[in-house]
């Protein structure tokens, strides 16, 4: 665990090498939390709610929570509250950069917990790419 954001920068770089036309690199995780917290419904679905972190310790993050926070903005509009919001962290004791040094354009999401169903994570995923393009081709 100590060394997987070592372990997928090099998979990022690899990717970026063979792919050099790639512009965005979303790390995907799933949160620790109750199950009560990761669920939202609307219109009768349940969706996993969805948090953004961005690290701050690196020169140009302000750029990655600009893309978090444009992405928060337009999910919660889609469907309400289905977005926690953005998680800013730094200092000494946590990563602070979640490879997001890597380009503006790197983003790490919770989406949901441990608890979460698959229907109800593809909900939400399904809501997140729409949400994706729309911000990435404005």
């Amino acid at each position: 665990y100590a060394s997987s954001y070592k372990a997928s920068r090099l998979l990022m770089t690899s990717a970026y090498e063979k792919n050099p036309s790639l512009q965005y690199f979303i790390d995907v995780h799933r949160d620790a939390i109750p199950y009560e917290s990761s669920i939202i419904t609307h219109e009768n679905k349940v969706y996993a709610k969805v948090l953004f972190v961005v690290g701050e310790d690196y020169d140009k993050y302000l750029a990655n929570l600009s893309l978090a926070e444009k992405l928060s903005n337009a999910l919660n509009q889609k469907v309400p509250k289905i977005s926690r919001g953005i998680m800013k962290k730094g200092g000494s004791g946590v990563n602070g950069i979640y490879n997001q040094d890597f380009s503006p354009n790197t983003l790490l999401i919770e989406l949901g917990g441990q608890y979460n169903s698959i229907n109800e994570v593809n909900n939400t995923v399904l809501v997140l790419a729409e949400v994706l393009k729309e911000v990435i081709t404005s």
